[in-house]
């Protein structure tokens, strides 16, 4: 199968019909209390049954109608192909919420060709927002077209962040958090990276920034950041990753500003 041949917004469609067998699924774990949690690398790394099952529903859909395309999941790591095609996966994008029955979580996939994200659907199904993007046709939350917010200044803005669960590492961020805070009108943090992002499309928040997030928490939600006007910047500092995002308006001062903190 060649790029000519795959039509994306069939490719759509077909994520569509994936998410939501997913969804009837996690929400019929929740509402049945069949929940069964287990930890990965640390105490508060959790990976649940329905992490497992949900990656499994959409691995399957994908391999019936493309079996020749490369998966790259959350729980499974890299499941190789044999084409330019590469799917991007996250089952449970705030697992710990999901857990809690907190709504704010996410299913994230995105197909990838050649490397270019070229397709992104970020799924809250307790909260019933789909935001979907195909690149070059600007972004969408539930067949409404979104943008983001036109705020400039710092001090205006509603800006997201994230931290690693206790015991994965240093709090390396808290000290960015607790200088930033100051500089804002506020700082929120959700617990999903993935709805972060779409937030930011949909002019929710300002800006967000987040250090060391793997590429299944952002693949999709940075493509339709990125189509409802957003910019987002990956970047190193000493040895994490960081991604910013924010509206063109903002971006150069919210960058400005948290890489001063490297130099105070």
């Amino acid at each position: 199968m060649n790029n000519e041949s795959l039509n994306l917004n069939d490719v759509l469609k077909n994520i569509e019909v994936w998410v939501e067998q997913v969804a009837e699924f996690q929400r019929s774990v929740l509402q049945h209390k069949q929940l069964h949690v287990l930890t990965k690398a640390y105490d508060t790394d959790f990976v649940t049954n329905a992490d497992l099952k949900s990656e499994e529903i959409l691995v399957q859909g994908i391999r019936d109608k493309y079996p020749e395309h490369s998966i790259l999941t959350e729980e499974q790591g890299l499941l190789e192909g044999h084409s330019d095609f590469q799917w991007v996966i996250d089952p449970i994008d705030g697992t710990t919420n999901f857990i809690h029955g907190f709504p704010v979580y996410s299913i994230s996939i995105a197909l990838q060709i050649n490397g270019i994200t070229k397709v992104g659907l970020v799924y809250a199904p307790l909260l019933a927002m789909k935001f979907y993007a195909i690149k070059g046709q600007g972004a969408y939350l539930n067949g409404k077209r979104i943008l983001v917010s036109k705020t400039s200044e710092l001090g205006h803005g509603l800006l997201a962040t994230g931290f690693p669960g206790a015991g994965s590492e240093e709090q390396y961020n808290l000290a960015y958090f607790n200088r930033m805070i100051s500089k804002v009108a506020g700082i929120r943090r959700t617990g999903s990276a993935a709805l972060d992002l779409c937030f930011v499309a949909a002019s929710f928040f300002d800006g967000y920034w987040e250090f060391n997030l793997n590429e299944w928490d952002l693949c999709a939600g940075a493509l339709i950041a990125e189509e409802a006007g957003g910019r987002l910047l990956r970047t190193k500092v000493e040895e994490h990753s960081l991604v910013i995002c924010s509206n063109e308006r903002m971006m150069d001062v919210l960058h400005s500003s948290l890489l001063e903190l490297e130099h105070s």
